[in-house]
């Protein structure tokens, strides 16, 4: 492979670690052509905001030093003709590009460019190492970096790095391995690179379209760009792919404020439009659930329902969600033996007096009043405990707050996603909505209420 004429060996400090929403402190960049150093560019940048504490700590950078520094939009323009037909070359360079591309964006610019990854470069020349951080390759190499968490001098180490690995390895060995670095995704026919260049780096959904509109496939990610184009790696390139890859003809992304929010409209979405190679999501509306009941001697039992969908007042006494009938049958002789519940109160042994699993001490004879309801009831709490739906917590509607390059409200009440709204002034008129209980919604919505350092971003409905 012929080796890049021009690279441009960069790194960016930052106010946090979000591309979406947090911006470039400092910029170093080493341009190199011909294998010459033509130009060096080095600036602290304001980020017209808040600097993380933690950032502030290790690169020595603070707020006050940032007061009179440009703003990125005032040297875009010369920093656009630096990096102009150049390899971008960075540690973790997906971080530190998108960095680039985001306040770019911001600045009315658009950039593009392929980018080589010196932690990747690393471990191809290098397969023996432990570690591939910058500190790692400065000790292996005794390089100097006079501050370290800078960003000229942790880009001028990179291009030191670059230079000594090039004269260590032999030629050929060398030019393969940048080449595998900077090898790019092999892009359907049906798919020009002005769309891909247009995908956003921000968390979203992306929908795969087929001919005469058929969608093809519904995902989502934290940066839109980078899943689609590994849909098209041809390192990692599934039989799935492969056939979207042959019938696919246009993209659609939509940006989210978020994570919750990309998780919560790729499920929605999934379900309305049933695509053809969702496998995991689209299924049958059907669900097989199993819902608590009490008898007429009070004892808990179970009934065993397929729901094309789940009223809001049965949630509560939903004991679970499977896929399949026999997973019932399965999970339900489980519990019984582990809990001694008596498996002819669970639907699974019929007759009359005690069961048959009384005569092996794995049921304590509720099925013939041999113990109370009081004791069976609270064994049989504790069985379903983990697999039964949450109660839930609020007395009203809530709303989660999500921020990125744009503001998200998303409208929750018992479980069910209501919508998004665009600010706080909005109410539920706004919305066109439905309570629909939907248990993989449920799943998302769970685990982000119960963390509780989301605890802050939730609040009622005005």
């Amino acid at each position: 492979m012929k080796l890049p004429r021009s690279l441009c060996f960069i790194d960016v400090e930052t106010s946090g670690l979000n591309a979406a929403y947090n911006r470039i402190i400092e910029i170093g960049v080493l341009k190199v052509t011909g294998g010459q150093l033509v130009h060096e560019f080095n600036t602290l940048i304001n980020p017209r905001g808040f600097v993380d504490p933690f950032i502030e700590n290790m690169t020595g950078i603070y707020g006050a030093d940032l007061e009179d520094a440009p703003y990125f939009e005032d040297i875009a323009e010369e920093l656009s003709k630096i990096l102009e037909d150049s390899i971008f070359v960075a540690h973790n360079a997906r971080f530190d590009y998108g960095f680039i591309r985001s306040e770019f964006r911001r600045a009315g610019i658009k950039y593009k460019s392929p980018h080589m990854c010196t932690v990747k470069l690393a471990r191809l020349l290098y397969p023996n190492q432990k570690k591939y951080n910058l500190d790692s390759i400065i000790e292996k190499f005794g390089l100097t970096c006079a501050n370290r968490h800078r960003a000229y001098d942790d880009a001028k180490v990179l291009y030191e790095f670059y230079n000594i690995a090039q004269r260590e390895i032999k030629s050929e060995l060398f030019d393969q391995a940048v080449g595998i670095v900077l090898k790019k995704p092999a892009l359907p026919s049906s798919l020009s690179q002005d769309l891909i260049d247009d995908l956003p780096d921000a968390p979203g959904v992306y929908i795969f379209y087929g001919e005469n509109g058929s969608i093809l496939y519904i995902g989502k990610s934290v940066n839109i760009r980078d899943r689609v184009l590994s849909h098209f790696s041809n390192d990692h390139l599934s039989s799935t792919d492969m056939k979207i890859s042959r019938q696919i003809v246009s993209i659609e992304a939509i940006v989210t404020a978020g994570e919750l929010g990309a998780l919560l409209l790729e499920s929605t979405l999934i379900k309305r439009h049933q695509p053809m190679f969702n496998r995991m999501l689209r299924q049958s509306r059907k669900m097989p659930v199993l819902l608590k009941r009490v008898n007429q001697d009070g004892f808990n039992i179970i009934e065993i329902k397929e729901l094309d969908e789940t009223p809001t007042s049965e949630i509560q006494n939903i004991l679970g969600v499977f896929r399949t009938i026999k997973q019932i049958k399965e999970f339900l002789y489980k519990v019984a033996k582990e809990y001694n519940l008596c498996p002819r109160l669970l639907g699974l042994d019929k007759g009359s007096g005690v069961c048959f699993y009384y005569h092996l001490n794995q049921c304590k004879g509720a099925c013939a009043g041999l113990e109370t309801n009081l004791k069976y009831n609270l064994r049989f709490d504790e069985g379903f405990y983990n697999k039964k739906i949450r109660p839930w917590r609020f007395e009203s509607p809530v709303v989660i707050k999500e921020i990125g390059e744009k503001e998200e409200l998303h409208v929750i009440d018992k479980w069910c996603y209501l919508g998004s709204l665009k600010n706080e002034a909005d109410g539920l008129e706004d919305l066109t909505y439905e309570y629909r209980f939907d248990y993989d919604t449920y799943k998302i919505l769970n685990r982000f209420i119960m963390d509780p350092r989301n605890l802050k971003k939730i609040k009622p409905l005005n």
